[in-house]
C-alpha cells in the first residue's frame, strides 16, 4: 500500500483483497453487508455526535 493514497487506499486494498479471496467477484450478499455495516457506523457517528451535542448543551444551560 503507498503512503500517498492515506484511508483511501487503505479501503481500496481492502476491497481489492476481498475481490481476490472470492475469485474476483464480490457476491451480493457481500456488498450488502459493506453497505449496511458502514451504514451502521455512520448512522452510529451521526447519533453519538448529536448525544454530545445535546450533553454540552445541557451543562451550558444549567449554569
Amino acid at each position: 500500500m503507498d503512503k500517498r493514497n492515506g484511508r483511501s487506499g487503505l479501503w481500496l486494498d481492502l476491497l481489492h483483497r476481498l475481490l481476490d479471496a472470492n475469485g474476483g467477484k464480490l457476491n451480493g450478499k457481500l456488498l450488502l453487508a459493506i453497505v449496511v455495516v458502514a451504514a451502521l457506523v455512520i448512522v452510529g457517528f451521526v447519533v453519538f455526535r448529536l448525544i454530545l451535542v445535546d450533553m454540552i448543551l445541557t451543562l451550558k444551560d444549567s449554569r
